[in-house]
Formats: structure tokens, sequence, C-alpha cells
């Protein structure tokens, strides 16, 4: 599905933005963001797509547009010890400010899954 931008008329033709661009734009912000492990799987399938070492560039993301409206959710895995809230309210904003100075689309909302934590191990001790 392709995504008429505001102001996407121009002389001689129009512009469109595919969905999976969007996808790239929310995938990136959400990796950039500090305490974001990775994005996770929400279908058993995409899991194991995942661990036999196919990579899924939707893994983790759904979009949602209506008009120049976008809905956006992500399920990510978060570093232990970090304060989930906060993490996901900085995930929020900054897709929120990349997809809207991108693209210029309204973003209605954007819904974060914290579907797991990452526990670093610390180095073990040779004896």
């Amino acid at each position: 599905m392709a995504v008429n931008s505001p102001g996407a008329a121009v002389p001689g033709g129009r512009v469109e933005v595919a969905e999976s661009a969007i996808v790239t734009i929310v995938r990136e912000a959400v990796i950039g963001s500090y305490g974001i492990v990775d994005l996770a799987p929400r279908s058993l399938g995409s899991s194991l797509v995942h661990r036999l070492g196919f990579g899924n560039e939707t893994r983790g993301i759904e979009v949602s547009v209506n008009g120049t409206r976008v809905a956006i959710e992500v399920s990510v895995v978060v570093e232990y010890g970090l304060p989930i809230f906060t993490v996901a309210s900085n995930v929020m904003q900054t897709v929120t400010f990349h997809v809207e100075r991108t693209l210029g689309l309204d973003v209605e909302h954007v819904n974060v899954n914290v579907d797991g934590l990452h526990v670093t191990q610390p180095p073990r001790k040779n004896r």
C-alpha cells in the first residue's frame, strides 16, 4: 500500500511512499533508541524465521496508514536494569519525531510492547 504524503502533488505527478519505507524509518528509530536491544517477533513463525538467521524487515513492527495518519506498534527487547517505562516513552517520542519529520505524516499513536528483557552476563572469572 502506498501512502500519499501531504503536499504530495507535484507538477507532472505525485509522490507515494511505500509502507516498507515507513517500516524502515520506524525500525531505525527504535534500534537507535537508548536501552533497546532488539525488535521482538510477535509470532511463533517470525520468531522461528529470526532464529534460523533469515532477515525479516517487518519483525516487531506493525504500521497502519489511514490517509495522512499513521498508527504504529512496535515490540521490543529492553536491556535488563533500565527503567522500562522511560525506555518505552523514549521510543514513542523518537519514532513519532522521525516519522513526522521525514514523511510529514501525522502519527496517531505509537504503542510499545516490551516482550522481553536482555540480561547481560558478567564475564566469568578464571579460577
